[in-house]
């Protein structure tokens, strides 16, 4: 037995990592009680400087020691060579920790404040240093924000960053940080505020470029995010889309994304501004209806020579319509839309049909055909899509409430494209049939803003009362059978006259009686085949109401 080395025993073993464990827990603490004591007492000392090093080398996460760090560079008084020096040294604490946890937020974000406080940064160097990084790992997404920071400040050119993103997506086309960060350079130096992210030239070159990276790997998920990112629609404009005005109210629905908060909008007649207060729909700052109900009614409005209204920096003029003695304002783009590049599209679209069929579970290639057909065009293809979404519900079953979802937009969409079709240049739809379909959401609700009539009997609505905040001209809403348990987020609609909640799953009086209150000038509510226990006379009793309710007896 002379001569062996002593092996452990398991018990031996976890006794001795406990004890260090207990002895890194007492010095941890110790060490923190120090520190926070001395921050206390504004006493910024090397002995601080030294400790908080020691723990962020072993835990360099711990962003409150950073944040004590930086207190203490800028309360001391250092001297200028001292200072630079001290730098240096918290340029060489943030790599070392960088070695051992290099996709750490708190690290990379002490690299830049201690860049920016150098006199003289060495940006190139910087560079150099992310170049290493990313040969390490190429998907630290850390450390390419940190380029771009660094590439501002050296002054380095998009299009050398742009050369840059293609070698490295050309190395390897399942790096996903590299085409993420191809997608901001190309922004900033081909944006649009069309339905395309980029100029239409460069459009088709990124086309072509992912679409062969998909095909190489078509199970890789980087490139098929980008190739959305290509197909969505990137409206960044804020702008109007309709606008009714009578004596009484004035409504606007503001279309694409609200980028500026507040938005400035202003109501003009015969060249004066209109002092109105706009009430939101939904109640938030990114809402894109807005409502002005005149305490004084505008008796000049019929007899008026122009009528405008003011959103940001672009004057929109509004038309008087005698067929809806009011003064209206329609923006069909959406009705005329028409790509350039429609021909490269239907020639990927073949493509994505093909790789398809070679690889049929390839839910990718599924999807990226549905967006294709979409941006092409949503009536031609409309059978086609709904086909793919339910292969997609079947092939990828842990996301089928995704892509029900996704198939509740692209039916109202769908349908939303025919009313306004039908419309004249002086008309706005009143009604909307959408029964039996299945929909999960209300989306593009904003659209929804001057239906009257709105049919959405026997869908799957339940969870998603809150979105009918939009429907303020509706006086008539029928939701029969869509599985509704609670009216306690159902947003009040202030002209609802005739409500039908039929064969739902509804209990609770309580909410019933809110409902009604809430809507005077509601004259017909529907509770008929919900379990609603009380009788008719035991809400009434509770309500001074006209309001008749149909409620299956008992």
């Amino acid at each position: 037995m002379h001569g062996r080395v002593k092996v452990r025993t398991t018990a031996e073993q976890e006794e001795i990592r406990k004890r260090e464990k207990a002895a890194k827990v007492a010095q941890y603490k110790a060490d923190i009680a120090v520190v926070f004591q001395k921050r206390k007492d504004k006493i910024w000392d090397d002995e601080l400087l030294l400790i908080t090093k020691r723990m962020l080398l072993n835990n360099s996460d711990i962003y409150t020691l950073w944040n004590i760090r930086r207190e203490a560079f800028q309360n001391n008084k250092w001297s200028d060579e001292d200072y630079k020096q001290l730098l240096e040294n918290e340029k060489s604490l943030t790599e070392n920790c960088l070695k051992e946890n290099p996709k750490s937020y708190s690290v990379w974000h002490q690299r830049c404040w201690v860049m920016e406080q150098m006199p003289e940064p060495d940006w190139k160097k910087e560079l150099s240093l992310c170049a290493k990084c990313l040969n390490i790992d190429e998907r630290n997404f850390h450390c390419w924000d940190y380029r771009e920071f660094i590439v501002q400040k050296a002054g380095i050119s998009n299009e050398e960053e742009f050369e840059f993103s293609t070698t490295k997506i050309l190395n390897n086309f399942s790096n996903y940080s590299s085409w993420h960060y191809r997608s901001r350079i190309l922004y900033k130096m081909f944006g649009t505020i069309e339905e395309i992210p980029i100029i239409d030239e460069k459009y088709r070159q990124e086309l072509d470029l992912v679409m062969n990276a998909t095909f190489t790997d078509p199970n890789d998920t980087s490139a098929w995010f980008y190739q959305r990112w290509l197909l969505d629609k990137c409206m960044t404009i804020c702008r109007l889309w309709r606008a009714l005005v009578n004596k009484d109210t004035a409504i606007i629905v503001i279309d694409n994304n609200i980028l500026i908060k507040p938005v400035s909008l202003s109501l003009y007649v015969n060249n004066e501004v209109v002092d109105v207060q706009w009430q939101l729909y939904p109640d938030e700052k990114f809402a894109k209806l807005q409502i002005a109900r005149f305490v004084n009614p505008l008796e000049n409005l019929d007899h008026a020579k122009k009528v405008f209204i003011k959103l940001q920096e672009t004057t929109y003029e509004l038309s008087y319509s005698q067929i809806e003695s009011a003064w209206i304002y329609k923006d069909n783009s959406k009705l005329h839309r028409q790509n350039s590049n429609d021909e490269q599209l239907n020639e990927q679209l073949k493509s994505y049909n093909q790789l398809s069929k070679m690889e049929p579970n390839n839910k990718w290639a599924l999807l990226t055909g549905i967006l294709l057909m979409k941006k092409i065009d949503l009536k031609k293809f409309y059978i086609d899509i709904l086909n793919n979404l339910t292969a997609l519900s079947k092939i990828d079953s842990l996301r089928k409430n995704y892509y029900k979802d996704l198939r509740s937009k692209l039916l109202v969409e769908y349908k939303l494209l025919e009313i306004w079709k039908g419309e004249s240049d002086m008309e706005i739809q009143s009604k909307i049939d959408l029964p039996g379909l299945g929909l999960t959401k209300l989306h593009n609700n904003h659209y929804f803003s001057f239906f009257e009539h709105v049919y959405l009997d026997a869908n799957q609505l339940e969870n998603s009362l809150h979105q009918f905040s939009t429907l303020q001209q509706c006086t008539r809403l029928y939701l029969s059978s869509n599985g509704i348990t609670s009216l306690k987020h159902f947003p009040t609609l202030h002209n609802l006259e005739i409500f039908s909640l039929r064969n739902n799953k509804l209990t609770s009086t309580e909410e019933i009686i809110n409902l009604i209150k809430r809507h005077k000038n509601l004259l017909s509510l529907d509770l008929r085949d919900n379990p609603i226990y009380n009788p008719t006379n035991i809400i009434l009793d509770d309500l001074n109401t006209r309001c008749e309710i149909f409620l299956t007896t008992m």
